[in-house]
């Protein structure tokens, strides 16, 4: 599948959860590959800002009194303990180097999809958005969990293969898998029926 980029008003690109708890070296739940992929989401950034395209940011945040949490807590210590992904602090900020300019929208979420229990939608369809352009981390949790969302809704997705990313995954179970591996994965299975895949530069070229 590949969709049409010719109307940058009804394009809206989606960074994922591009923040300091993700992003920057060392922070608790650092996803190196997001990191590296910075560089790529910018240029994204800077194109859609510069051709008219909608430029929207999420945040996974969770209250300092837990009651937002559910399972999340069971599943990521980090959360669990408060150690990250605690709302209005440092590290749920929007990484400095992408950071959103006054206007744009940052949308705060407590599960993985982006659609999940926020006003996502109604802010695409207010603005006449058709086509999302999905970047950030991590690629087969809130990446994904947005891309399915959004092609439930009809939305026509673009997955940007290298401006996304995820981490080495353990054997929990059923083995364990490189963060390369993960990615090639995630980016096979949403090829086959929920969005098209296309690198930063492909974007870049046809928006």
């Amino acid at each position: 599948m590949k969709f049409e980029l010719n109307n940058p008003t009804k394009t809206a690109l989606l960074v994922i959860d591009m923040e300091n708890d993700f992003v920057k070296l060392g922070a608790p739940m650092c996803v190196p590959m997001a990191t590296k992929a910075v560089p790529n989401i910018k240029k994204l950034i800077d194109v859609c800002r510069k051709k008219g395209a909608t430029v929207i940011y999420t945040t996974h945040v969770h209250g300092k009194d837990r009651g937002d949490m559910g399972l999340m807590s069971g599943f990521w210590p980090p959360i669990d303990s408060q150690e990250a992904l605690v709302d209005n602090t440092p590290g749920t900020e929007i990484y400095s180097d992408i950071a959103p300019q006054e206007g744009e929208l940052v949308i705060k979420k407590h599960r993985y999809s982006a659609f999940y229990n926020t006003d996502l939608e109604t802010q695409l369809r207010n603005r006449g958005i058709d086509t999302l352009i999905i970047t950030g981390t991590v690629t087969n949790m809130c990446c994904e969990s947005t891309a399915r969302d959004a092609q439930f809704r009809d939305y026509k997705t673009i997955f940007v293969s290298d401006a996304t990313g995820t981490m080495d995954h353990p054997d929990l179970g059923a083995g364990a898998m490189s963060a390369e591996d993960v990615q090639k994965a995630t980016l096979t299975s949403l090829s086959f029926c929920v969005a098209e895949i296309a690198s930063a530069d492909e974007v870049i070229e046809r928006l």
